[in-house]
């Protein structure tokens, strides 16, 4: 104890304790007299009981108060310190949590700025730190920062719940680097936060514009040059090679042992080496964690603080396992302020301190590398480690712990480790564990110190080499890590002096080193051909691989380990190697070029601010955290926290539901079932196809929701989840895929009619040209950064609602049906959605009616909002596809008649089905006079499946591309030959929905983009270079676009109000704001048609008073019919003042105003869009795409090194934010067709991609290198308003342009391999997939 008081650790009173004649250090006992507690503490000596740190410059003292595995996430949101630090995955995967932090910096003795993840990082590690928020840099009353004023002015914010993160993300770099700041080491650090939205380019040049071109000297240049003079400067002391650790000290000088009891744990930040002895002495037996970074939370759960008796903190590698967390342990250890931790060393061996981030180790390798450029491959790999916030507290230290605990963790540092045959330092006595030795010895209460290893000789003959290849460029596990170390003789550079290090993780837990091939190899010749030979046969042979569902392929995964081996082999041949082998050896990720996009659009100054290009009115308050979402809105007084209970298998009878020990738990308030609801178990419209809010009696998928948690906090509520006891019967195995449900003919009964035009058998039949063929494309999660939410608040009148919907009159229907209440007692207010893409049309009506149920029940404020793993568990996705098509053709390749067979996986409902429309889409862009398209919805044990950005028209027109690939492969014509023949062209009519094509100039505009990408030329080069590369290919390809915008069933309600005295004007509609620029748009044509600034225009929050009865926002359709209705309510208001204003000599608006309020004109008026559409589409849009990449053959990585993409959008109303959608969307396409894999246990039917762990979205490196978007000139629609045309889901549809270049590249490897026949490349095509599609035969592994 530090004081004379003594502070419960449950409740928290204080007490004086009696004197004691005990020594220091004896352990004594109390009982609480206010909780009646017994708890046991020891009289010490001087410590620190609580922890101090500064928020944006205000300080803040915390006791114990908190759980040790408690985040600074919570404590700056939760005491409304930054409501503007957003949260969505607490894995250190989105990034959207970050703030800067002033942090230790080894070399320079210095604090410097960091950008970290306020989720990851436990609150109690906080200790001296000095932070700074989004909201404090800048605001909207005080004034921006420069950097959130150019994310806000080019655009790089849309639906803007992750801008907060990127801004802090810059913040932290030009605070580090100053006016050093370079392009590349922007583009380099922007791999830790997701954009869904915005496709990255915006974001991209934004701060990229705030660098310099080249590297120059930066504010901290001073303090991290000091590293380049280690090697050489000796210490006047020792005389040895300087260590690093005699500088200045001032920052650990006096430091007080901090030692923090818990209910169940400890905490502890000690200051020198007595201090951790002592506690590890005082801690025998019990579960010691020594904490680094916390890192790792996000993958093994059990590695939190909470679980362990003692914490000792050094900033372990945690944000990946949930089990790392300080919540697991009984004692933690903050070993931050221990100045031994950061030791660095250059003698004769080289010595690296535990407490050393991955970004301290990135720093001083890559300036030793001028030196040694092995240090820069060491470098380089570590770089790939996560992601930049990540690296910037995990350290090496904490992620070779990881592999220790759980042996398959597909850990870089121990390749690394092995590759540098390193020590690692154990404890204080001189005790060492050679990394070969590391995963077999039990380090349970050791405290990892440091590694050390033996430099090589300036003038070596040894090779190191490491390859990562993951799903994803970036920010992502490795399928295979592989290390390699050969020393050569000095005067025949291929004979290999001593045995080699041939190292691997991703393999499993089973496998790690290549001992068999390393003896062999050592004497050996690599460039004798036999020796390659019998070393890849042996490698091959020893390799084993473990098989798990959520991993790549045990096949790929060795196929991998061999390549990478032979890829070493060239890479230390170099020139040696025959020319067509020789780029083999490169590595895509490392020779990537900074990223450049161009965009290219019309503007009409006579009709601005209609056709300008204006920053979106909402991008400021993004850019500063100010904008405000649902989980944002303070709490209500007895505002309770919801938490799903959801099912743990996928096909079973739900017997019972046990809540008895979770209503035990203090906090919890209720457990709501089935059984408690009021109203109907069903929150949808459809009666055929109703979905339960909580499953009754059949359970239909693994994490449907059987019961729901209120507690006081969010914490508890969700810690009690798994205190409720589920039991089921009658468990059978889940069906999970298109295919297995149609051999057990799982199908829900006919979705619609089948399309017959013409007579698509006989046509077949008659063509002397026919083939048939399957092609599937997965599913896709939608990845909004903001999860599900709702708030719910009872009022007199019935419940107040802030939900995240998409549509306000499904959500108002389902808490109506669910809790017995009239729709007019309900009034919901929706603001924004942090991002949506379809998945809150419907499905946020589920959150909504839980929210509302549980409010109503409870008479109690209530916010019910998941998280990430819930969110993707529960919740439905893009519909999977799988298509049977038979095709007629003649010889020159000419349609004559096509018969496809759509199969839709609806998951456990279809009620989200959009079969029939998805018909309509089926033809593309390409004429065929015959038709019969017949389609199936078929049942699994997923989730009902919903909408997704361009919902049917993605599938249906990437099986019609499909399908022209295989006509043209079948006839050796190019495919986009095939394409232009069929293409159609103006007037011409569309017989699936018979209507005629107006403005069609698809093949003069395709020419047009031909001609400025420089196609023909570009294409030849690819032949070129894949005749001469048979390890490295390219592949360049053209698609087409003709994309139906369907308005049927449009309604949307829009109120246009004038206020006296200043004339402003506030707009009201029915559409929600998502990110897509819908309330910009509506001030800009407000503006226009009312004659005033956009300043005198605000846009108010959607609700259902004024949009009652509205549809859903999507289908591309919202903006433009919005946009309709408040023309038409500016209309009217002009009608009514015109007679004022007649009677005026030239009034100024305001005076006009005025005038017609004094005359008792009502300056308030409201119009029902409701247009009538008379044919299956309102309109068409046209597009094409040119998408080129580069392919490596032996491992399946690809960059995307170009796009140009041509887009008719009309006369756009605002091309800056149409710009911003097309790129977008065609990310999101990106992702969907190249990275994006849902993988599910078969036992269970759990989805195992349920983080950012596994799933994998687009970062900002997966996006086109050379990005160049082009509007068509001079092409207004007259069928849609001012001349505009859609733009939110036609590009996705484009996207497909990558795929089919990537299978050009495959093509030339296959053809390579001797194999010339048609393959299907299904989406998603991975990296995997891609690979595995070469047919690589390890006897062409040579190298001449």
């Amino acid at each position: 104890m530090s004081s004379s008081n003594i502070k419960c650790p449950v409740c928290h009173s204080c007490h004086v304790p009696v004197h004691s004649s005990g020594a220091n250090n004896e352990v004594q006992a109390a009982t609480c007299v206010h909780c009646g507690h017994f708890f046991k503490f020891r009289a010490v000596g001087p410590y620190k009981s609580t922890i101090s740190f500064t928020v944006n410059g205000q300080s803040y003292t915390v006791g114990p108060e908190y759980s040790p595995g408690s985040a600074l996430n919570g404590f700056l949101r939760d005491q409304r310190i930054s409501v503007g630090t957003k949260h969505m995955c607490y894995q250190g995967g989105c990034g959207t949590c970050l703030v800067e932090a002033k942090l230790f910096e080894p070399i320079s003795e210095q604090r410097l700025s960091y950008a970290v993840n306020s989720c990851l990082v436990p609150l109690y590690s906080c200790d001296g730190w000095d932070i700074r928020t989004v909201d404090y840099i800048g605001n909207l009353r005080k004034g921006l920062h420069p950097i959130q004023k150019q994310i806000a002015s080019y655009n790089g914010s849309q639906c803007g719940y992750c801008t907060p993160g990127q801004v802090m993300n810059m913040f932290a770099l030009t605070e580090y680097y100053g006016t050093g700041l370079t392009k590349k080491q922007v583009e380099d650090s922007f791999d830790g936060v997701i954009c869904r939205c915005t496709g990255y380019r915006p974001i991209l040049d934004a701060f990229k514009d705030m660098a310099i071109p080249h590297n120059r000297p930066t504010s901290c240049q001073t303090a991290i040059d000091d590293i380049e003079d280690l090697r050489s400067r000796k210490c006047p002391k020792t005389n040895s090679t300087c260590s690093g650790t005699c500088k200045k000290t001032n920052m650990f000088d006096g430091q007080q042992l901090t030692h923090l009891v818990f209910a169940d744990s400890q905490w502890f930040k000690p200051t020198s080496e007595k201090d951790v002895t002592s506690i590890i002495e005082n801690n025998k037996g019990k579960k010691i964690m020594f904490l680094l970074g916390n890192t790792a939370k996000g993958v093994y759960g059990d590695l939190g603080p909470d679980n362990y008796d003692v914490v000792m903190l050094t900033y372990i590698f945690i944000g990946v396992y949930g089990d790392l967390g300080p919540d697991n342990y009984d004692v933690v250890m903050d070993l931050t302020g221990f100045r031994e931790m950061y030791s660095i060393s250059f003698d004769t061996d080289i010595i690296f301190g535990a407490g050393l981030t991955f970004t301290h180790l990135v720093d001083i390798l890559t300036r030793v590398s001028q030196e040694q450029a092995y240090f820069g491959e060491c470098a380089d790999l570590l770089k790939r480690v996560a992601n930049l916030p990540v690296r910037n507290r995990g350290t090496w230290a904490g992620n070779l712990c990881m592999i220790h605990k759980h042996n398959d963790f597909p850990s870089d540092v121990f390749v690394l480790m092995h590759v540098l045959k390193a020590r690692i330092w154990t404890g204080f006595m001189g005790d060492s564990i050679d990394i070969k030795d590391f995963l077999n010895t039990d380090i349970t209460g050791k405290l990892i110190l440091a590694f050390d290893f033996t430099d090589l000789d300036e003038d070596t003959t040894e090779v190191i080499k490491f390859y990562k290849i993951s799903q994803r460029n970036q920010n992502d596990h490795a399928y295979v890590t592989g290390g390699f170390r050969m020393k050569f003789d000095k005067t025949d550079r291929f004979l290999v002096t001593e045995p080699p290090v041939i190292v691997y993780t991703g393999l499993g837990a089973h496998f790690h080193s290549a001992t068999k091939t390393e003896t062999y190899l050592n004497g050996k010749n690599l460039s004798d051909a036999n020796v390659l030979k019998t070393a890849i046969s042996m490698l091959s042979s020893e390799i084993i691989v473990d098989s798990s569902p959520v991993l790549s392929s045990v096949k790929y995964r060795h196929d991998l380990a061999v390549a990478l081996f032979y890829k070493f082999v060239l890479h230390v041949a170099g020139d040696q190697a025959g020319m067509k082998y020789r780029t083999g050896s490169t590595q895509l990720y490392l020779d990537r070029p900074i990223s450049s996009g161009q965009q290219s659009y019309d503007t009409n100054k006579l009709e601005w601010p209609v056709t300008e290009p204006l920053q979106k009115l909402e991008a400021n308050a993004q850019a500063c955290g100010e904008a405000e979402y649902v989980d944002d809105i303070p709490s209500q007084p007895g505002q309770l926290e919801a938490a799903f209970v959801l099912s743990t298998v996928g096909n079973a009878t739900l017997t019972s539901i046990d809540a008895t020990e979770a209503l035990k738990l203090p906090g919890v308030v209720k457990v709501i079932t089935a059984k408690d609801i009021p109203g109907v178990n069903n929150w949808n419209f459809s009666d055929q196809y109703p979905e339960e809010v909580l499953a009754g009696d059949k359970i239909l998928y693994c994490g449907q929701p059987v019961a729901i948690v209120l507690a006081e906090d969010y914490g508890t509520a969700l810690g009690a989840v798994y205190a409720v006891k589920v039991t089921y019967s009658d468990i059978q195995p889940p069906i999970l895929t298109i295919d297995d449900a149609i051999k057990s003919q799982s199908f829900f009964p006919k979705p619609c009619e089948d399309k017959n035009v013409g007579e698509a058998d006989t046509a077949i039949a008659n063509s002397p040209m026919k083939i048939n063929g399957t092609i599937s494309m997965g599913t896709q999660y939608h990845f909004h950064m903001e999860t599900q939410s709702s708030v719910c608040i009872p009022t007199e009148d019935g419940l107040k609602v802030y939900t995240g919907t998409q549509w306000i009159d499904l959500s108002q229907y389902a808490i109506a049906n669910v809790t017995g209440l009239k729709k007019n007692s309900i009034s919901i207010e929706v603001r924004r959605l942090g991002g949506a893409y379809g998945a809150k049309i419907t499905r946020n009506s589920w959150i909504a009616a839980a929210c509302g149920l549980s409010a109503y029940l409870v008479n109690r404020p209530v916010k019910l909002r998941l998280t990430l793993g819930d969110n993707m568990k529960m919740m439905g996705k893009r519909f999977p596809y799988k298509a049977q098509y038979q095709i007629g053709f003649t010889e020159a390749g000419q349609l004559n008649g096509i018969k496809l067979q759509y199969y839709g996986d609806c998951g456990c409902n279809p009620g989200d089905a959009a079969f029939s429309i998805m018909e309509l889409w089926a033809d593309n862009a390409y004429m065929c006079p015959n038709w019969s398209i017949s389609c199936t919805a078929v049942k699994t044990n997923l989730p009902s499946n919903t909408a997704a950005r361009s919902p049917g028209s993605l599938p249906a027109i990437f099986i019609m591309e499909s399908m022209m690939e295989h006509v043209a492969k079948t006839i050796n014509k190019d495919p986009l030959d095939i394409r232009m023949m069929n293409m159609f062209t103006d007037t011409q009519v569309d017989p699936l929905t018979q209507m005629m094509l107006t403005n069609c100039e698809l093949k003069p505009q395709i020419a047009l983009l031909q001609a400025n990408a420089e196609y023909n030329d570009r294409k030849q080069k690819v032949v070129t270079f894949n005749q001469n590369n048979r390890w490295k290919k390219k592949g360049i390809s053209l698609v087409p676009l003709k994309f139906g915008i369907d308005w049927t069933g449009v309604h949307y309600g829009c109120q246009v109000c004038i206020y006296w005295n200043d004339g402003t004007v506030a707009i009201s509609h029915g559409g929600i704001e998502v990110g897509q620029g819908i309330n910009t748009k509506v001030a800009q044509v407000c503006a226009y048609e009312l004659g005033i600034s956009m300043e005198m225009i605000k846009v108010l929050p959607t609700n259902s008073l004024v949009s009652a009865n509205s549809i859903t926002t999507g289908g591309s359709i919202t903006s433009e019919n919005c946009c309709a209705g408040v023309i038409e309510c500016c209309k009217t208001l002009i009608a009514r003042m015109k007679p004022v204003k007649d009677k005026m000599s030239d009034p100024t608006w305001v005076k006009l105003v005025n005038k017609c309020y004094d005359e008792g004109i009502d300056l308030n008026a409201r119009f029902w869009t409701n247009p009538v559409q008379k044919t299956p589409f309102q309109y068409y849009s046209y597009g094409a795409t040119i998408a080129e990449v580069d392919f490596d053959v032996l491992t399946g990585e690809h960059q995307l090194t170009r796009v140009d993409l041509l887009f008719d959008c009309g006369e756009s109303t605002n091309p800056a934010l149409d710009v911003g959608q097309v790129e977008g969307a065609f990310v999101m396409g990106l992702g969907y067709w190249l990275t994006e894999q849902c993988r599910y246990d078969p036992d269970t039917g759990a989805l195992l991609t349920n983080s950012t762990w596994e799933y994998k979205p687009p970062s900002s490196k997966d996006i086109p290198v050379d990005f160049r978007v082009n509007f068509v000139k001079k092409n207004p629609n007259p069928r849609g308003v001012l001349g505009a045309k859609a733009c939110g889901e036609p590009p996705m549809c484009m996207s497909c342009s990558a795929l089919f270049a990537l299978k050009r590249a495959i093509e030339s490897a296959r053809h390579d391999a001797g194999v010339e026949n048609f393959f299907p490349l299904h989406g998603p095509a991975t990296v995997e997939a891609c690979q595995q599609l070469c047919l690589n035969d390890p006897s062409q592994y040579v190298l001449i």
